[in-house]
C-alpha cells in the first residue's frame, strides 16, 4: 500500500445529509413501502444506517424492559440496559443469518447476506416504541409490545419478498420454518 494511497481525503462517515436519508428511510419503513427496502438491498453505502437503526430499536426495547421489570436504581439500570442490548443486538444478527440461511439454501432465493441484513435490519425500526412499554401500565405496555412486535414481523416479511425476491407467502414461510426451529433448539420454555 503506497503512501499517496494514504493520504487520500476522505467524506466524513456522518453528516447531515445521511441522517436526513436515515431518518426518510426509517420513516418510509413504518409505513412498509417496498421501494425503500429495494433501495437499501443494492445500497452497500447504507449498511452502516441499518446497523445504526437496529441500535436504535434494541436500545428502544432495552430501556422499556429494564423500566417495566426492574427497580428503578441506575447501578441495574445500567446494567439490564446494557446486557438487553447486547443481547437484542445478537438477535439481530442470528436472525439476519437464518433468514439468509433459510432464504438462499432452502428457498433457493439468491442474494447477498447484506443484501438480506440490510432491509431486515431496518424492518425492526418500529422496535423505537418499544420504549413506551417503559410506562408501567398495563394499558400501555401490553398493547405496544403486542402491535409493536407484529409492525416488525410483517416489516420483516416485506423485507424478506423485497430483498429476495420471493412472494409473501414464501418470507412468510421463512419466519414460520425459523421460529419453529427456535422453539426446536430451545427457545422460550
Amino acid at each position: 500500500m503506497s503512501v499517496a494511497r494514504l493520504s487520500l481525503p476522505q467524506s466524513p462517515a456522518i453528516t447531515k445529509v445521511k441522517i436526513r436519508q436515515l431518518w426518510s428511510r426509517m420513516r418510509r419503513v413504518l409505513r412498509f413501502n417496498s421501494g425503500v427496502y429495494l433501495e437499501l438491498r443494492d445500497d452497500e453505502t447504507a449498511t452502516g444506517q441499518s446497523i445504526a437503526t437496529l441500535f436504535m430499536a434494541s436500545l428502544g426495547y432495552a430501556i422499556g424492559y429494564s423500566l417495566l421489570f426492574l427497580p428503578f436504581e441506575p447501578y441495574i439500570l445500567v446494567v439490564s440496559i446494557t446486557a438487553r442490548l447486547i443481547l437484542s443486538l445478537s438477535a439481530g444478527l442470528v436472525w439476519a443469518l437464518v433468514a439468509f440461511f433459510l432464504g438462499t439454501k432452502l428457498f433457493k432465493g439468491s442474494a447477498k447476506f447484506w443484501q438480506v441484513a440490510r432491509p431486515l435490519f431496518f424492518s425492526v425500526t418500529p422496535g423505537i416504541f418499544f420504549i413506551l412499554m417503559g410506562i408501567s401500565l398495563e394499558q400501555v405496555y401490553r398493547p405496544v409490545a403486542a402491535i409493536v412486535a407484529t409492525w416488525i414481523v410483517v416489516g420483516g416479511v416485506v423485507a424478506l419478498k423485497n430483498s429476495m425476491g420471493f412472494s409473501y407467502n414464501r418470507s412468510m414461510l421463512i419466519y414460520i420454518v425459523g421460529f419453529l426451529g427456535f422453539i426446536v433448539l430451545g427457545g422460550p420454555r
